[in-house]
């Protein structure tokens, strides 16, 4: 058994800490009580020194002391401890690739102003799980007075999340600031709170699937070259009257095809630009017209008002 054992200044040289900071460490509680010879010199052992190895190397991780007396006491796994850590440094590097692209794109106007920074700045005070926050509020608020239910806002908010970029790129941070500048305008959700609410007797589930074949079917027709106004293109359209009406607890009447057509014509461009300002923060090409699907559509539910 090694029974060797060393002085602080010894413990210091061979560790690469300072006898300080040995102290210190051991008035943490972080090393056990030194043994102290007749001579009242302190002395530590080789488990001593192993130890002071670990909490350099944690100390050097970036693991605060109180994590670190965890640890040597045994009621945290050495691994938790990291895990933790190492989600931490990726959500600082995040943080710090993105403030490094709006400097970047700061210093690519000829003469910047503080306006242009706080532009850029905007993208980079906000995590992925901060801009879900501010959606889930967005759309507590659109649909307040309505029946939808959690689990039809907890998709629709999938649906609208976007993937930040870790280095975005001007037009990126555009993007960005529009998205946001649209979820939180008091007339916007105002706007869309009260389609909400006009939707007092709705099936989510229904709809969306409704809403699915439909889009499905619209996707189709383009590809095939069907005109809205086609005998086909007024059989999708009165297809989709029929179930986004059953979807709703209406029925499918003129009356109902007057109002879904005022809530699209409300609504399409907001919706479409979305979709594309999406598509540019995924670094997708939004080129091919936003929402195209649905203004087919609409055109086909003309169709069937001419025809009548």
């Amino acid at each position: 058994m090694d029974t060797r054992t060393y002085r602080i200044g010894e413990l210091a040289r061979l560790s690469g800490l300072s006898v300080r900071r040995i102290r210190f460490y051991s008035d943490r509680g972080l090393l056990p009580a030194p043994h102290r010879t007749s001579a009242n010199y302190r002395t530590y052992s080789e488990a001593d020194l192993a130890r002071l190895d670990l909490i350099r190397a944690l100390r050097a991780a970036g693991i605060g002391l109180a994590d670190i007396a965890k640890v040597l006491g045994r009621r945290l796994a050495v691994r938790d401890v990291l895990e933790a850590r190492l989600g931490a440094l990726e959500l600082e590097l995040t943080h710090q690739r993105r403030l490094a692209a709006a400097l970047r794109a700061t210093l690519a106007v000829p003469d910047p102003t503080e306006a242009d920074f706080r532009r850029f700045w905007t993208m980079t005070t906000l995590s992925q799980a901060e801009f879900h926050a501010r959606l889930e509020h967005f759309f507590d608020r659109v649909t307040e007075g309505s029946t939808l239910t959690d689990d039809w806002k907890r998709q629709m908010i999938e649906a609208a999340t976007p993937e930040l970029p870790e280095q975005p790129s001007l037009r990126q941070i555009d993007a960005w600031n529009e998205i946001m500048a649209m979820i939180t305008s008091d007339a916007y959700i105002e706007d869309v709170r009260q389609g909400m609410a006009a939707m007092s007797a709705f099936d989510p589930a229904a709809y969306a699937e409704a809403a699915r074949e439909t889009h499905a079917e619209v996707l189709a027709a383009i590809a095939a070259g069907m005109e809205p106004g086609s005998a086909g293109g007024r059989a999708i359209a009165q297809r989709w009257l029929e179930s986004s009406a059953k979807a709703m607890k209406r029925e499918a009447d003129a009356a109902f095809q007057t109002w879904h057509r005022d809530v699209f014509r409300k609504h399409q461009a907001h919706s479409a630009r979305y979709q594309e300002l999406l598509a540019i923060l995924s670094g997708s090409d939004p080129a091919a017209p936003a929402g195209r699907e649905w203004v087919w559509i609409d055109r086909a539910l003309r169709s069937i008002e001419t025809a009548d």
